[in-house]
């Protein structure tokens, strides 16, 4: 039998699979190519959606659908198809009203289909606009978007974006709310994590709990690594990782996915 059949290995992509340069090392694809030719399955659980994935899913042994935005949804690059979501309730409307209201000069980018609409701009949209080259010119009225809001983020510079975060802690009975970086604070449907999403996986590959080997970095991870049979923070990894994960591994700079599967190759 293969070394790591009934095995999964899931991890972050921004600040845990890519390097500084977004990029994965040829140390990382190595790796997994050997960790998939031993009957692992591999794949990923990013913030992004999906046409921002694929060129990397395209040069990855996937062997799972892929969770995206953040837990919102699972997405099968084989198939090219959405395999489960959840969506925003309509009224996160009115609590993003409310919030451009009070803070006017917050960027907000709406997720809704193939890529978002930019509904308020500042520098930090703008930067992440022309790094995933999305060409949707800016919306005047989130009204006229009727299709399925899968998340909104909302990005500013980190110490006026902890002013909305600490705002928004009256809105958090429908939604979830989630720093997935310094700079960007998302609303996310209700019970919806990449920790939520971990588990709907677990379900659909019908892998054990306790093989499920979660990666990542950020807050966006926290839920995903604390669900996960082991949850493994990378070097530069948030305070709050370490302190939910069962491992932790080498900077994201250093090849920390091969790190980690070099840890499995040594114990099965």
């Amino acid at each position: 039998m293969k070394k790591f059949k009934g095995y999964m290995l899931v991890t972050d992509m921004d600040g845990t699979l890519l390097d500084s340069n977004k990029t994965i090392s040829i140390e990382n694809k190595q790796a997994i190519e050997r960790f998939v030719a031993e009957g692992g399955i591999f794949t990923l659980a990013t913030g992004r959606i999906a046409s921002s994935v694929k060129r990397f899913a395209d040069v990855l042994p996937l062997g799972a659908p892929a969770i995206l935005y953040n837990g919102s949804m699972i997405y099968d690059f084989a198939t090219e198809k959405v395999v489960w979501q959840r969506t925003l309730e309509r009224s996160v409307t009115s609590i993003l009203e409310q919030v451009i209201e009070k803070f006017p000069e917050v960027g907000v980018e709406i997720y809704c289909g193939s890529e978002p609409y930019f509904l308020r701009e500042n520098r930090i949209t703008d930067h992440h606009r022309r790094m995933e080259s999305f060409m949707r010119p800016m919306t005047q009225d989130m009204h006229q978007l009727t299709e399925p809001w899968l998340k909104v983020l909302l990005a500013w510079e980190p110490e006026r974006l902890n002013e909305v975060e600490t705002y928004a802690a009256q809105f958090t009975e429908h939604f979830t709310w989630v720093r997935s970086d310094d700079k960007y604070l998302e609303i996310l449907p209700a019970e919806t994590t990449k920790g939520h999403a971990l588990e709907e996986l677990i379900k659909l590959t019908g892998i054990e709990l306790s093989r499920c080997i979660a990666m990542g970095d950020h807050l966006n991870d926290l839920e995903m690594l604390r669900r996960a049979g082991v949850g493994v923070a990378v070097a530069n990894a948030h305070a709050s990782l370490v302190e939910v994960s069962n491992r932790s591994c080498k900077h994201h700079n250093e090849h920390a996915v091969a790190d980690v599967i070099e840890w499995l190759e040594s114990q099965v």
